[in-house]
């Protein structure tokens, strides 16, 4: 997601807009998101799937939801030295909760064949170096083996640096699903489609 004041009709405004796959993260947006941010915030959303880009969320122009999150500590436009506000590392659970919205949004999950059995792969992208140093300490702080490297990749004319958080093997894997919870449909069916194929 992002957000930034624009001009509209003359005069500044709060937009805020959030993202997902067309396909991994409909049921995610549809079931989950939109419930979610109308509860929150008392704001009627609309959640369109565009082909083109091959995303689905919404956009809004909300000067008060903006300036909510801004207020918290999150960053105007591009979100390269984004970091999880003090607010949300004073206690365990919370620190749970950020994790699970940040792994349902940008994270992944990844049954790799080896050996002739899956293999799961848990990792986290983010274009924020700090968030990353957050993350592998909060990973760190409750017990997970969690690695971190960094890539270039490429956009048009522009080359930004990724930096992602991963986690390997079955006990880790177990023992994410349990303690940290995740609520997106796509991660949860990953882990049934894991568990079915050890029955196997």
């Amino acid at each position: 997601g992002s957000m930034n004041f624009y001009n509209n009709r003359g005069k500044l405004r709060g937009f805020y807009q959030l993202r997902g796959h067309i396909e991994d993260d409909k049921e995610h947006y549809e079931g989950r998101i939109k419930q979610l941010f109308e509860k929150l915030f008392g704001i009627k959303l609309s959640i369109r799937e565009m082909p083109s880009t091959r995303v689905i969320g919404f956009q809004i122009w909300s000067d008060d939801l903006v300036n909510f999150k801004r207020n918290l500590g999150l960053p105007l436009g591009y979100k390269y030295k984004v970091s999880i506000p003090k607010v949300f590392l004073s206690k365990d659970n919370l620190k749970k909760a950020v994790m699970r919205g940040i792994f349902d949004t940008d994270g992944g999950i990844y049954l790799q064949p080896k050996y002739g059995r899956l293999y799961p792969r848990i990792s986290i992208t983010t274009i924020s170096f700090d968030l990353s140093e957050q993350l592998l300490n909060l990973f760190s702080e409750f017990g997970f083996r969690a690695t971190r490297y960094s890539q270039l990749y490429k956009r048009g004319l522009n080359r930004k640096r990724t930096y992602i958080i991963g986690i390997r093997g079955i006990e880790m894997f177990h023992k994410f699903i349990k303690e940290i919870s995740p609520k997106n449909p796509k991660h949860i069916k990953k882990y049934k489609e894991f568990i079915n194929s050890q029955d196997l």
